[in-house]
C-alpha cells in the first residue's frame, strides 16, 4: 500500500514541481487544469488563471493534441509515456513549427486526475541500437512468445490421449525450446542482438512458421488470412530473428483489433517502389501484417519503432523496436502505412545476401 504523504512532504513535492525545469500540469477529467507550474504557463503561453477557467482542449491546437493523450489515460485507466510526441505549435509566437516533446502522464488515485510532464525531446536511441536501453527487458520480451507457446502445447499434452497427437505436440515443444536457445545466443553479446546463420529462405515459409507460433501462444486469438506471392524470390535471412520479428507484428495487430470483428492479414509481396529503397539499395521482398484496428496514433507515429513507445495497457513498447532492429540487421527497413482502411506494417528485405550485415 502506498503511504500517504504528510503535509510537509506535500509542500516539498509542490515546491519541487513548481521549480521543475520542464512543464508540469495537473489536469482533471472534465478537461480543466487545476494547477500548473511556471514552466507550463510559459510553454502554453497562458496564465494559470486562464488555464483554470478554460477547457484545456480548446485553448490551442497544441493543447488539443495534448488533451488527446490525456483522454487516453482517463479512458483506459492507465499511465502513458510518449517519446517524441508531435504537437502543434503553441500560442507562443516563438513556436512556429510543430513541437516534439517527451510526454509522461500519470493517473492519480481515484482516476479523475492526471499529472502531466512535458520534457524536451531527448536524444533517443535509434531502433538499430535498442539493447542499450535494457538488455534484460528486451530479451525477456522476446522469450515471452515461445514460452507461451510451450505452455499451450504442454496443456494440450496433459489433456490429450492420442499418442500420435502428443508426439506432434512434443515436437512443437522441442522446436520452441531450440528457438529460445538460439534467441538467447543472439543476445549473448550484452548490449545488442547479432545475426546468426543467414540463409536463402522463403518468406512464405517464415510467415507460416510465425503464424503457427502466434496461434500456439494464443489459441483463442483471431484467425489470420494469408495472401502469399508464390513466385517471390527467397530472401537472405536469419530465420529465427525474422520469425520472431513477424510474430511481434502479429501480436501488435492482435492488440490493435477488436477480437469480435477483427481482421488480420499476413501478406508476402514484391515491391520495387520508393518505400523499398534503403540508402539507394532496393529491398523489394516484403512481409506485411495488416489489421483493421484503430491505427497508429498521430502523436507516436514517427517514433513507433523506438523502444518503450507504446499506447497499449501494460505495454512495454519493445516488440516493434525489436522488429525494426531485425530489419536493419538484414540491410532492410520497416515502415507502416494505411491501405483500404487497414493499418499495414511492412518488413522490407533485400534479395542479395552480400547486402546483409555479418
Amino acid at each position: 500500500m502506498t503511504d500517504i504523504p504528510s503535509q510537509s512532504q506535500r509542500s516539498v513535492q509542490s515546491l519541487a514541481a513548481e521549480l521543475a525545469a520542464y512543464p508540469v500540469l495537473v489536469v482533471e477529467m472534465d478537461c480543466r487544469v487545476s494547477w500548473a507550474n511556471a514552466e507550463a504557463e510559459a510553454w502554453l503561453g497562458v496564465s494559470l488563471h486562464t488555464l483554470q477557467k478554460s477547457r484545456f482542449a480548446d485553448l490551442s491546437p497544441m493543447t488539443a493534441d495534448v488533451w488527446h493523450l490525456i483522454q487516453t489515460v482517463f479512458d483506459e485507466s492507465r499511465d502513458l509515456s510518449v517519446v517524441g510526441a508531435q504537437l502543434a505549435a503553441s500560442r507562443d509566437a516563438g513556436h512556429t513549427m510543430p513541437q516534439i516533446r517527451d510526454i509522461h502522464i500519470r493517473l492519480m488515485p481515484g482516476a479523475r486526475t492526471a499529472v502531466l510532464s512535458a520534457g524536451p525531446q531527448q536524444n533517443t536511441v535509434d531502433a538499430s541500437h535498442i539493447a542499450a536501453l535494457g538488455f534484460g527487458r528486451m530479451l525477456a520480451h522476446e522469450l515471452k512468445n515461445p514460452l507461451a507457446s510451450l505452455r499451450g502445447a504442454a496443456q494440450l499434452i496433459e489433456r490429450e490421449k492420442d499418442i500420435g497427437v502428443t508426439q506432434e505436440l512434443a515436437g512443437h515443444i522441442i522446436e520452441d525450446v531450440d528457438r529460445m536457445t538460439r534467441l538467447a545466443e543472439h543476445w549473448s553479446s550484452v548490449g545488442d542482438i547479432k545475426l546468426g546463420a543467414v540463409s536463402k529462405t522463403s518468406l512464405n515459409q517464415i510467415a507460416m512458421m510465425a503464424s503457427r507460433s502466434f496461434h500456439r501462444a494464443d489459441p483463442g486469438g483471431p484467425q489470420i488470412e494469408f495472401r502469399f506471392d508464390p513466385s517471390l524470390p527467397e530472401a537472405p535471412v536469419d530465420i529465427d530473428l525474422m520469425h520472431q520479428a513477424v510474430v511481434n507484428l502479429l501480436q501488435n495487430a492482435r492488440d490493435a483489433i477488436c477480437i469480435e470483428n477483427g481482421s488480420i492479414i499476413l501478406v508476402t509481396r514484391y515491391d520495387s517502389g520508393p518505400e523499398s529503397r534503403v540508402d539507394e539499395k532496393l529491398s523489394p521482398l516484403v512481409i506485411s501484417v495488416m489489421d483493421n484496428g484503430r491505427g497508429v496514433e498521430d502523436a507516436i507515429a514517427s517514433g513507433v519503432f523506438t523502444p518503450f513507445v507504446t499506447t497499449k495497457p501494460a505495454g512495454e513498447g519493445l516488440g516493434l523496436a525489436f522488429s525494426a532492429r531485425v530489419a536493419s540487421l538484414h540491410a532492410g527497413c520497416i515502415d507502416h502505412d494505411r491501405l483500404d482502411n487497414m493499418t499495414r506494417f511492412n518488413i522490407r528485405l533485400p534479395v542479395f545476401a552480400d547486402e546483409v550485415r555479418s
